[in-house]
């Protein structure tokens, strides 16, 4: 039970690059989770001119707010397009607030708190989601059970969801320890204990979230890379089985897990483009 407890432990990093460093003007915010007053969430506001909509950005697991290599160019060239951008470090993660590792499904609330900051502080009723692998998870559990009236969701664009938690886990528990990725196979149902005992939740709620996609109103627009070994291409494929009218952007090729954007820039930030057009 320890051993698969370990997998359940974020790996908190600390940003090493800030928007400045790609022109970008930003504000440091600071707001709580929606279901916790005790979790203090930290982030940047990187306000538009053009503000033609906002997007919240989250991250994937063990990263940041500034999503680690790569992705403040990809933040810069949202920007460019016209967009405000809000992103901040998850719960566990970056400079936020301890709180265990909710899998996607309790930092709904987090994102919750961020469209609270946003509707508070600078007026905004409409949102686009942004999430990639972890925070992909993370967005449309949030999409699916969003009831705030003052602040719709506008559009979802997730980078390599997951599917099934149990599955990954049994990597990760390889990947975070000394067992081999043979054996943590076997660990299957201490991952289920572990997740029930030490952290009150049930792991298979990831893939009951996934299952009610369709309850989300508007097509999403889902990400994945043929070759990621992280989040295997089978994770979204399944993802999309259940979202209704949305669309589907498997790319070829990818350097490494959740590198879209750095692979296919020009591609990518097209899909972006056309997918948030006339959403605001």
């Amino acid at each position: 039970m320890y051993i698969t407890n370990l997998a359940f432990q974020p790996k908190r990093n600390i940003f090493e690059e800030t928007p400045d460093l790609y022109s970008l003007n930003y504000k440091d915010i600071s707001f709580k989770s929606y279901d916790s007053k005790d979790i203090d969430l930290n982030g940047w506001w990187i306000e538009n001119e053009k503000n033609i909509g906002t997007i919240i950005w989250v991250h994937g697991l063990d990263s940041e707010r500034s999503g680690g290599e790569g992705k403040l160019e990809m933040m810069k060239e949202i920007h460019n397009l016209g967009y405000s951008i809000l992103t901040f470090d998850l719960r566990g993660h970056g400079n936020s607030g301890d709180a265990p590792l909710g899998l996607g499904i309790r930092e709904k609330n987090d994102i919750y708190g961020a469209i609270r900051y946003l509707n508070t502080n600078h007026n905004v009723d409409k949102v686009g989601l942004y999430g990639i692998s972890y925070g992909a998870v993370a967005v449309i559990d949030a999409a699916i059970n969003h009831n705030n009236e003052k602040v719709n969701i506008v559009g979802v664009f997730a980078d390599t969801p997951y599917f099934s938690v149990t599955e990954l886990l049994t990597k990760e528990v390889s990947d975070r320890t000394p067992i081999p990725h043979f054996i943590s196979k076997l660990l299957k149902f201490g991952i289920i204990q572990s997740g029930e005992l030490f952290q009150n939740m049930n792991i298979e709620d990831v893939e009951i979230s996934m299952k009610n996609i369709n309850k989300i109103e508007y097509p999403l627009i889902i990400i994945s890379c043929k070759n990621d070994e992280r989040v295997p291409i089978s994770h979204p494929e399944r993802v999309y089985s259940y979202a209704n009218n949305s669309k589907y952007v498997p790319f070829d090729y990818c350097e490494d897990h959740g590198e879209a954007f750095e692979t296919n820039k020009e591609e990518f930030i097209k899909e972006f483009k056309n997918y948030f057009k006339n959403k605001f």
